[in-house]
């Protein structure tokens, strides 16, 4: 957080706390997760504007099974700055 600056903002975590937890989920996670949650864990999102639930549990890379995470957990204008997050090339929340 100090390397954030998140002290010194006056909206504190808003807009670059999604950063944070891509880093850190990139950071923590084994290089062969994707392989090792597959069809195993299921990830719900939210796709925009249809706003029905979106399971998915198949990951072709460890970087999409942290990219569906961060769908999954995306709060509009608060994680980082943006009403919707991008998966695989639709908006969801």
């Amino acid at each position: 957080s100090e390397e954030a600056g998140v002290w010194d903002r006056p909206l504190g975590l808003q807009g670059i706390w999604g950063d944070m937890i891509h880093t850190w989920l990139d950071e923590l996670l084994p290089h062969d997760a994707d392989e090792m949650v597959s069809e195993k864990l299921h990830i719900l999102v939210t796709p925009v504007p249809y706003f029905g639930k979106q399971k998915v549990n198949k990951f072709d890379t460890r970087d999409d099974l942290i990219h569906a995470n961060m769908a999954s957990v995306h709060l509009p204008w608060f994680l980082n700055g943006d009403l919707t997050k991008e998966f695989r090339g639709q908006s969801v929340i």
